[in-house]
């Protein structure tokens, strides 16, 4: 099979629950790819492009007849119309998902007279946390110094699942003088943990993966039915050299716990998990290529839903003096 190379748009604010099936076998050439995230704190947005050959420059023209989405809890059918702006996202201000929905997306374009199918579906609780501690780790064993953060969240799972999945993202949002104005917006920074069920997931870097990135959400399942879950998390904040010594820059902190639906844990795991794909490892080299699943038929992409908690705070200054 052709090279195919998938421009699922900039993956916009959306996810869901609904245990869909996935497709990602070699045999399938889809001409159409979706890109939906969707939650409670946005209205849906679904992004629809066409696909196109990896090592050609030609782009292919998609006439994009029709996006329809139907709330298959409460019946209400909206069609969705282009984003101003935007040559390929659409939307309605009709359609304000809530906790439990389930929908379901159909798009009718120029490249089958087969629409485009997925469903996908809210998670009906959320998941309330709290940060449990934070810290700072310091590493001066080398020439420089490495400043940490960490922090530790707690929760309890609840819901009717017994296998539920999760996403833990952190933001930061720099304060500090010594920093021009650039630098002080509000970022998601990458993660580490050292938490088992997120380590013992296959798309978390390996101890002996070489220059491997770390990646900028944790994703992680439990039970249901277990008792109170901690994750710990690890980040970096800009630091700073003077004569004082090394300071970790104040910070805003926001931390965000997701619970999300089968169909965005598939996905975003497997993203993730093809980006380290090709680095390699110290024993056993380059790993073979990662499919990206799909719950979209007669296409590709994803379409899946979720909803989240956040707990926001301020983190001080933190500086340290490098003992010689």
């Amino acid at each position: 099979m052709e090279n195919k190379i998938i421009i699922l748009l900039s993956l916009v604010l959306f996810t869901a629950c609904n245990y869909s099936s996935f497709k990602a076998t070699e045999l399938e050439e889809p001409k159409v790819a979706v890109s939906s995230f969707f939650s409670p704190d946005s209205v849906i947005r679904v992004k629809v492009t066409p696909v196109v050959d990896a090592f050609t420059d030609s782009s292919k023209t998609l006439v994009v007849k029709e996006v329809k989405v139907t709330n298959q809890k409460t019946g209400q059918v909206v069609y969705l119309e282009k984003e101003d702006s935007s040559e390929s996202v659409y939307t309605s201000a009709q359609l304000i998902p809530a906790l439990g929905d389930v929908f379901k997306l159909e798009v009718l374009t120029s490249a089958s007279d087969e629409p485009i199918v997925a469903v996908d579906s809210i998670c009906s609780t959320v998941v309330p946390f709290r940060l449990a501690s934070t810290g700072v780790n310091v590493d001066d064993r080398n020439m420089s110094v490495s400043i940490r953060r960490t922090g530790i969240i707690r929760f309890l799972p609840v819901g009717s699942e017994d296998l539920q999945y999760y996403e833990l993202n952190v933001y930061v949002e720099n304060i500090d003088e010594d920093l021009p104005d650039s630098f002080w917006r509000e970022h998601r920074v990458t993660l580490t943990s050292s938490t088992s069920i997120v380590t013992s997931e296959d798309y978390y870097p390996s101890k002996t993966a070489i220059a491997s990135y770390n990646p900028h959400a944790l994703l992680f399942k439990c039970n249901s039915g277990n008792d109170s879950v901690s994750v710990d998390f690890v980040y970096g904040s800009i630091m700073i050299g003077s004569s004082a010594g090394w300071k970790s820059c104040a910070h805003n902190l926001r931390v965000e716990l997701r619970q999300v639906s089968y169909a965005y844990y598939k996905f975003a795991t497997a993203w993730a998990k093809q980006e380290n794909a090709m680095i390699g490892d110290i024993l056993y080299g380059g790993a073979p290529p990662v499919l990206i699943p799909s719950n979209v038929e007669n296409g590709t992409g994803v379409f899946a839903g979720y909803n989240a908690t956040e707990y926001k705070t301020f983190i001080e200054k933190y500086i340290y003096e490098k003992q010689y």
